[in-house]
């Protein structure tokens, strides 16, 4: 596993940070808009419209926002379903998209620990759980049907967290 894992490729995404996400006009976004609803400024080829100019526009928050890949797994998960003509497929989009994010930060987290020094033990559930991750996280299943893995993805980010909580109270900094 490498930082190439983690990198969004929006060329291979359906335009998820601009249409599942909410947010609220402030200094870091321009306009209010509500989550599964695309921002005015998404072309129909999911690409930004004012993507030059973000900064200069006030959408400093997409200008900091990385899905650290979440976007091209949800949308590959979601490719051979009609997602933008069924409601119900695409707000299950979006929950995948939310699920993909927390997946991709904590494979994140789980490789940086990666630095530290860890005792045998912690190392080898580190490793467990990062490889369960990266079996969550970069599975594009063949039919809906096995397209089941919100409540596996829940039950290993809690496993996680628990797991880089323990570790705080056993590391030094």
């Amino acid at each position: 596993m490498s930082q190439a894992d983690l990198e969004a490729d929006c060329s291979r995404c359906a335009g998820l940070c601009c249409v599942a996400l909410a947010f609220d006009r402030s200094d870091r976004f321009g306009h209010d808009k509500l989550a599964g609803e695309p921002c005015y400024h998404l072309a129909s080829d999911f690409r930004c419209k004012i993507h030059a100019r973000r900064e200069e526009l006030g959408y400093d928050g997409c200008v900091a926002f990385d899905c650290l890949g979440a976007g091209q797994r949800a949308t590959a998960m979601f490719a051979q379903r009609d997602w933008r003509g069924d409601r119900t497929v695409a707000l299950a989009l979006y929950a995948r998209f939310s699920l993909m994010t927390k997946l991709q930060e904590m494979r994140q987290a789980l490789m940086t620990a990666a630095d530290l020094e860890l005792a045998p033990e912690h190392e080898a559930v580190r490793v467990a759980l990062l490889s369960r991750i990266v079996a969550l996280a970069d599975h594009v299943p063949a039919t809906p049907e096995e397209d089941d893995i919100d409540p596996q993805g829940a039950a290993v980010l809690a496993e996680a967290k628990q797991f880089l909580r323990r570790l705080a109270d056993v590391v030094s900094f």
